[in-house]
């Protein structure tokens, strides 16, 4: 280490990197790739690859994000949205104003 790297960034510092990560690893995936289709032994005596015992692993978690995950690999990611079915609306938010909500229907005008 050189005594360059200890003093801190200063606005227009060379070393800032301006471009982000890298868009991406791909050696770093495929090492990944390698070592995720390991085979393991268990303590019954199958082999299983890293990857299957990581998979175990998630589905007999207590976590519920773990088995959402796990499910999520399974099935693919669940859609975000809300179904509806005719004109009944799952999720509307009414503003309120002094107790009356903001799409409550205005009386009618006062004929003169």
């Amino acid at each position: 280490m050189t005594t360059k790297d200890l003093i801190p960034f200063v606005k227009g510092d060379k070393r800032i990197n301006r471009k982000g990560r890298p868009r991406s690893f791909d050696a770093l995936r495929k090492l990944a790739i390698k070592i995720a289709g390991e085979t393991i032994p268990n303590p019954q005596g199958e082999d299983y690859t890293r990857i299957e015992e990581m998979l175990r692993v998630l589905t007999s978690s207590r976590a519920p994000a773990d088995r959402a995950l796990f499910l999520a690999y399974a099935y693919g990611k669940p859609k975000d949205e809300i179904e509806t079915s005719g004109n009944v609306t799952l999720n509307v938010v009414y503003k309120e104003k002094d107790g009356v909500p903001d799409n409550a229907p205005k009386p009618a005008p006062k004929a003169g």
